[in-house]
């Protein structure tokens, strides 16, 4: 199986509390009458990648939106259950939803670029936060974009608009607009089902560079993308979470037969 980039496997099952980036307990979610998600328990590896992979429609969004209170967008969501993040249950009513979506940052499935300026849409999240000494503001918008593997394409047009940008490049864009604000996890819904083979590959190059500096959560329907970037693999099956194990384990040899048929194609 190719690997981006070779690890120290941690047993999930018993991964400890210093090796956690998110410990989810028991998580229940409801849309209005409808339950999306069932009892859902797992530990989730500081500076790795993980992959939630399933069906559409399986619950796989709905988790990773829960990580940094997406759903709580959606009229009539609710919850059970707690999830872990940095010593502190996100769930709880008193918690500060902004720092936590500053901390646990999104990008998702299309480049949504705001329109602006490639600058301005990078340096957007750190004016929220107050920032306006502008050499501060350079400084953190060429890293961010360093980061993103786009500042040698970019750094002669900062104040060009961003939708003038490739669709590869507006999702680097839309990384880097995240990784500004220097997030402990990085959630990534369907980051390259849009984009081209080579510019996939690109991004997927990107994600093993940045797990070293913070943990990277990813939603794909692509089983070789998994199996190519993701140090850990989670597979869902309408709403409840069937399998969770180191990736190479459980790709070659599953543990239940409901994955061993979704990823063999016998189903879903």
């Amino acid at each position: 199986m190719l690997k981006l980039f070779e690890h120290e496997t941690l047993d999930v099952d018993n991964l400890a509390d210093q090796d956690t980036a998110i410990d989810v307990q028991s998580l229940n979610l409801w849309f209005g009458q409808k339950q999306v998600l069932h009892d859902i328990s797992m530990r989730i590896p500081k500076n790795r990648i993980t992959s939630l992979i399933g069906q559409s429609g399986c619950g796989k969004s709905t988790l990773i939106s829960a990580f940094n209170r997406l759903n709580d967008l959606y009229t009539g969501c609710r919850f059970e259950g707690s999830i872990i993040i940095d010593d502190r249950d996100i769930n709880h009513p008193k918690e500060n939803v902004s720092r936590l979506r500053t901390q646990v940052g999104m990008v998702f499935q299309r480049p949504n670029p705001f329109p602006m300026s490639i600058y301005d849409n990078v340096s957007y999240g750190l004016r929220l936060q107050g920032i306006r000494v502008r050499r501060q503001l350079d400084d953190a918008v060429e890293q961010a974009l360093r980061d993103a593997a786009l500042w040698e394409e970019v750094k002669d047009r900062l104040f060009e608009p961003a939708h003038i940008l490739s669709g590869g490049q507006q999702q680097r864009l839309v990384i880097a607009r995240a990784l500004a604000l220097k997030p402990d996890i990085l959630l990534l819904d369907e980051p390259t089902s849009a984009l081209d083979p080579l510019t996939t590959l690109f991004i997927e190059e990107l994600m093993a560079g940045l797990k070293k500096r913070c943990t990277i959560v990813i939603v794909t329907h692509n089983m070789q993308q998994a199996a190519r970037v993701s140090d850990y693999t989670a597979f869902l099956h309408q709403g409840q979470l069937i399998e969770y194990a180191d990736s190479d384990t459980l790709f070659t040899m599953p543990d239940k037969k409901q994955t061993e048929d979704y990823i063999t194609g016998r189903y879903g």
